[in-house]
């Protein structure tokens, strides 16, 4: 590019940022504008403007394998833990730290690919309503509170804190209630007002106008019937409420509107629907976009100025990152080579990882171990000796695992079982071997595979010899079966997209079995001895002999054993990913069964648990001593553990998931009511394993002197003193919560008000803590009102070191408003309900949810209380039906209204002012035609005298009616 067509007031920095907007704007031809509707942009050589894009990822460090964008050579950066970790920390100065390191390196990136990589779609801030979703480790947690924090703190060290320009931009992902990967790209996520403003919307809410995220990206699945890409509450709540700048869509999502929500039949309607919602670049192939946003135009869908609202609103984040500046202004951009993976950036990995390890248990003190005492530990257990990459982190500067970590602190070689056993597969009176090329065939001299049992039937095979993985080589092409799914032992890990080194043994006939491939393809040998995956049939079988037994080994290392410590835990990769979820809480029954055999030979063993989610590990819990909990993604996850095993580290992190007991409580992955579900620590009511806020330190706290009071009308403040009354310095987290007072639909048990981690408290040390925090943290959203509002009456504060144990507490009264009755002659809402049964929320119109049944076949139930006594004489429902059912209204248990029909519902036009002809054609129509919402009117039945002031509501319907509202007149 000619340094002269860069000679422009785009250019120029010392313009305004709008007025560079509006010029380049006002100069670009139509055609130009079109190709820059994706978020990757094309080449605009009138302007000087290179190709450029929006998008990478950051979850915990930047990530830079370049395995996503063809430039395949990994560049190390720093890896922190993943973002559960993270924010198990509860420290929001740190992971700030976190941030600035990100966002720095992210700039030395860019200086040497200087495309793009300065917007990073992060952090994930969906909340975390259910633990077995599979990307559970990209999150921060179950509480709106915690994670506007954590992933706040983040978010300003990643853009800084200049008033012009941003060290990176930040985008949240991904908006929203999107916690199932089965099906996630066509599923409805049925969500009531106020699931989504108290829950589901709030960590976006704070993430972008209590810390500036600059962008967000919408989801796949729909939202009450709409796809994530076109909810137009992009536009109307996150721009226009809260101020977010841009949004992009998820990637390939416009495509799925079509392919896979069937919403539109053309992409150009896609496309024009998501600009009017407030998305601004579509993440999709070029192409597909610049044909789409063509066509929009040409058939007037969309206008020229839609798509410059787009254009701007994307090109604004850019100039606020300095990428189109004729001289360096952004003060963020002063970086060299030597920051990235500096010593500064590995001291803040190591202190953050050390942080967020949480103490799960510490029974008569057998942690810390002594270096004296303890000095010739034996690990066993699946994680002793691995790390595992997962799929948003980059390549670190370096790793540890546990013994790695233990060796460097003890100066000392560390005996280690991995518990896995080593087999052997035959067939045809030959064994499997990896030949020179890495190809699986059969041979007379047999090789020793590693068994890697995760669970759920997924096995990863792991050459002895060679310590490669088992993979299917996938061309797509499938001319040749055998060359094509040719089983080979040549990676180093298991890691891809599609995790092709995952196979499913399947028990066969006399004590043989049967090998599948990720995708159930059966593993077959071909003619010359080759082991490939098949299409069809039901694959050749196998003689599998174990050689060497992981138990035993495990057995025979612990005899002479002082200290053990078991390490077990999960594979990010394997266990739960973006696209798969986790079927149970429960630990891999190989991992149970080592945990059990454990417990029973050295029951005062240690238990480690390197994990991106909640277990049930009942068999640990009940019987081991000591239980230390760690996410995975650090480079650090080795040492930070080793020194906190032996005292180094002083560990105080919380957890931030609620750690449930069994599957059994958990309701359906895919009913995201969090309230009526009884879901998160908020509002679950039965015993929990570990609750939310839950970790232990080295020595003991005491909360002492709570003084609740109100310091203004909007603020309550509360001091308290945490007292150290053991013998090691060590941080605290204190957490202050709230429950609200008896009111007319239910509030959290206790909610997180606000929280600190107090660092380094000395021996008898005194730490006086104030906080001041707004009453607006216990509004909740009135269904009657349609707004939010702080009720009148007592509140109960508690304070302490989780949201279980909280030894100080107090009341205090809020002056608050009172909820008021409904008015039913206004349109009441169809998804401002009390309560439901059976029922799931879609698109209504106008600016209505609708409500429908879940099951057709079963009735479904509305229910609205405190509603006026009045007296009518029709009723109107808002509705539409396909096939016809009914509609019955009933105040106070007695039905007031009725309608039935058996046929689409549509405009109203009176049947008796159409001639036989019309009435004919309209019956035809009614048979291809989509049903609109129509305004049914009945008579409204006399039901006698009703004497009460405040009346309950209910609606029940059956067949596939959609309620939008309803009213009385």
């Amino acid at each position: 590019m000619e340094e002269k067509n860069r000679q422009n007031p785009f250019w120029n920095a010392k313009l305004p940022i709008e007025e560079r907007l509006d010029w380049l704007l006002a100069n670009m031809t139509l055609e130009e504008k079109i190709t820059c509707m994706a978020s990757t942009m094309p080449e605009l050589p009138r302007f000087g403007i290179d190709m450029s894009y929006v998008g990478g990822e950051a979850a915990h460090g930047v990530e830079a394998r370049n395995d996503q964008n063809g430039r395949n050579i990994p560049e190390p950066t720093t890896s922190f833990p993943q973002p559960i970790g993270m924010s198990a920390s509860w420290d929001t100065e740190l992971i700030k730290k976190a941030g600035e390191v990100t966002g720095t390196e992210a700039r030395v990136l860019w200086h040497r690919h200087p495309a793009g990589g300065l917007s990073r779609w992060a952090p994930t801030v969906d909340l975390e309503r259910d633990p077995r979703w599979g990307r559970n480790e990209e999150g921060y947690g179950e509480d709106p509170v915690l994670t506007g924090a954590m992933a706040g703190a983040y978010i300003e060290g990643m853009q800084g804190d200049d008033p012009n320009y941003l060290r990176i931009a930040a985008t949240l992902k991904h908006f929203y209630a999107n916690n199932t990967e089965h099906g996630r790209g066509w599923k409805n996520a049925s969500i009531d007002p106020r699931n989504m403003y108290e829950l589901y919307l709030e960590p976006f809410r704070r993430c972008i106008k209590e810390h500036g995220a600059e962008a967000v990206m919408t989801a796949y699945n729909k939202i009450n019937g709409i796809p994530g890409m076109l909810n137009p509450q992009v536009k109307s709540i996150l721009k226009k409420q809260y101020g977010l700048k841009h949004a992009v869509c998820d990637g390939g999502a416009m495509e799925l509107v079509r392919n896979l929500h069937h919403y539109f039949g053309t992409h150009a309607q896609s496309l024009a629907a998501s600009v009017k919602a407030g998305v601004d670049a579509m993440s999709d192939p070029m192409p597909v976009v610049e044909e789409a946003a063509r066509e929009a135009l040409e058939y007037g869908l969309l206008s020229e100025d839609e798509m410059d609202e787009a254009i701007r609103n994307v090109f604004r984040t850019k100039l606020k990152l300095g990428m189109f500046d004729d001289t360096v202004q952004n003060p963020y951009d002063r970086v060299t080579e030597k920051d990235l993976c500096s010593s500064q950036a590995q001291k803040v990995c190591l202190e953050l990882t050390k942080k967020s390890i949480v103490l799960l248990k510490n029974e008569d003190n057998r942690l810390p171990l002594s270096e004296t005492l303890h000095k010739d530990p034996v690990l066993v257990g699946p994680l002793c000796d691995a790390w595992y990459q997962d799929w948003y982190g980059g390549e670190p500067h370096h790793k540890s695992t546990l013994k790695e970590g233990l060796e460097k602190l003890l100066n000392t070689k560390i005996r280690c079982v991995d518990g896995w056993d080593r087999i052997t597969l035959r067939a045809c009176d030959q064994y499997v071997a990896v030949q020179e090329d890495g190809t699986l065939c059969l041979s007379d001299k047999a090789d020793l595979f590693v068994k890697e049992d995760w669970g759920d039937g997924r096995i990863n095979l792991r050459c002895e010899r060679t310590g490669k993985y088992v993979t299917t080589i996938s061309k797509g092409r499938r001319q040749s079966e055998e060359e094509d799914g040719a089983l080979v032992a040549v990676k180093d890990a298991a890691f891809d997209w599609f995790v092709t080194a995952i196979f499913h043994i399947i028990p066969a006939e006399n004590g043989a079995v049967r090998l599948t491939n990720r995708f159930d393809q059966p593993i077959q040998i071909s003619k010359d001895k080759k082991l490939y995956s098949a299409l069809t049939g039901e694959g050749s079988s196998f003689l599998m002999d174990t050689v060497v037994d992981g138990f035993e080994e495990v057995q025979r290392l612990m005899q002479c054993a002082k200290t053990v410590i078991l390490a077990l835990g999960c594979h990010p990769m394997v266990n739960a990913k973006e696209e798969i979820d986790r079927t149970t809480l429960a630990l891999p029954p190989h991992q149970e069964k080592l945990a059990k055999m454990i417990c029973k030979i050295k029951p005062d063993a240690i238990c480690v648990l390197f994990s991106n989610y909640p277990y049930t590990i009942h068999s640990v819990q009940n019987t081991l001593p000591a239980i230390v909990w760690s996410a995975t993604g650090s480079q650090d996850m080795g040492t930070a553990m080793a020194q906190t095993l032996y005292g180094k580290n002083a560990p105080a992190g919380r957890l931030n998931m609620t750690w449930y007991n069994s599957d059994d409580d958990l309701p359906d992955i895919d009913d995201y009511d969090i309230i009526r579900g009884k879901r998160t620590y908020r509002y679950f009511d039965k015993e929990v394993l570990y609750p939310f806020g839950h970790g232990l330190t080295y020595t003991k706290f005491l909360y002492l002197n709570l003084s609740v009071y109100m310091s203004d009308p909007a603020h309550i403040e509360v001091a308290f003193d945490v007292k150290n009354t053991g013998k090691q310095t060590s941080d605290e987290v204190i957490q202050i919560y709230a429950s609200a007072p008896k009111s007319r639909v239910p509030k959290p048990r206790r909610q997180l008000l606000a929280f600190e981690r107090l660092h380094d408290i000395a021996p008898d040390e005194v730490r006086h803590v104030i906080k001041r925090i707004s009453t607006n943290e216990l509004r909740f959203y009135d269904c009657i009102s349609g707004s939010f509002l702080v009720e009148e009456g007592n509140y109960m504060i508690f304070v302490g070191p989780s949201s279980k144990e909280t030894p100080l507490y107090d009341t205090i009264f809020l002056a608050g408003e009172k909820t008021k009755t409904r008015v039913l002659t206004k349109r009441i809402r169809a998804d401002h309900f009390d309560e439901y049964e059976n029922i799931e929320l879609t698109q209504g119109i106008m600016t209505f949810t609708a409500a429908t049944a879940k099951d057709k076949e079963k009735p479904a139930l509305l229910q609205w209380r405190d509603c006026q006594a009045m007296e009518a004489s029709e009723v109107h429902f808002l509705a539409k039906s396909a096939k016809g059912g009914s509609i019955e209204l009933s105040i106070n248990g007695k039905r007031a209204a009725f309608w039935s029909g058996d046929t689409r519902l549509y405009e109203p036009t009176p049947m008796f002012e159409l001639d036989n002809n019309a009435k004919k054609e309209r019956e035809e129509q009614q048979k291809i035609c989509e049903p609109i919402y129509s305004d049914i009117t009945v008579p409204f039945e006399q039901i006698g005298s009703i004497k009460q002031e405040s009346q309950t509501v209910s609606i029940q319907m059956t067949g596939d009616i959609s309620l939008c509202c309803f009213w009385l007149r």
